[in-house]
């Protein structure tokens, strides 16, 4: 069975491990910690929430994702860490148990809620109607710099972890992720 890594888990875990394989995923757009298993075979699947500011909305009618963090699609890695790194602390204040074992009702969870980064909607399926075009545009241009990339599962990857390794990934990665996601054709 593939892998599939939330890349904001990822940037956790990097904190807590080091250099791991990443990702976004789950599925794209979702805020899944869970590692669900590895192998050789395996595709790093790139749900890229490469992203940048905080903006949040204040509005309490706005929803229960009201005043949640913002990633958007050009944030930086650091962005995207630091606000994952607030979110981590808050668990850890609360006495949150380690973090592939929470669970979504934990007390834990529930009172830092508000600090947890929502995705960019534009890697959400559900809320961009040309989310299939986009991931293979990003495809596109990954392989246009060279990383290995491909069509997963409805989503995109990378054909192993290795890739991540390449020089100027990151920079690649979220130049690819703003022109398939954020461009309008």
């Amino acid at each position: 069975m593939l892998n599939l890594f939330n890349r904001a888990a990822v940037f956790t875990s990097v904190g807590a491990v080091g250099l791991m394989v990443l990702t976004a995923c789950g599925g794209v757009g979702g805020n899944d910690d869970t590692d669900k298993g590895g192998g050789k075979d395996e595709v790093a699947s790139l749900n890229s929430p490469s992203a940048g500011g905080t903006s949040t909305s204040t509005s309490a009618s706005a929803g229960p994702d009201a005043g949640r963090p913002q990633i958007r699609l050009d944030s930086t890695n650091e962005e995207v860490n630091r606000m994952y790194e607030a979110w981590q602390a808050c668990l850890k204040e609360h006495g949150a148990a380690e973090k592939y074992k929470r669970k979504p009702n934990d007390p834990a969870v529930l009172a830092c809620k508000g600090k947890q980064p929502l995705d960019p909607p534009e890697l959400d399926p559900a809320k961009n109607p040309d989310y299939a075009d986009d991931v293979r545009e990003m495809v596109k241009c990954m392989k246009g710099h060279g990383i290995k990339a491909l069509v997963y599962e409805g989503s995109w990857a990378l054909e192993t972890g290795n890739e991540m390794n390449r020089p100027h990934y990151d920079e690649y990665e979220l130049q690819c992720q703003v022109k398939a996601f954020g461009e309008d054709e």
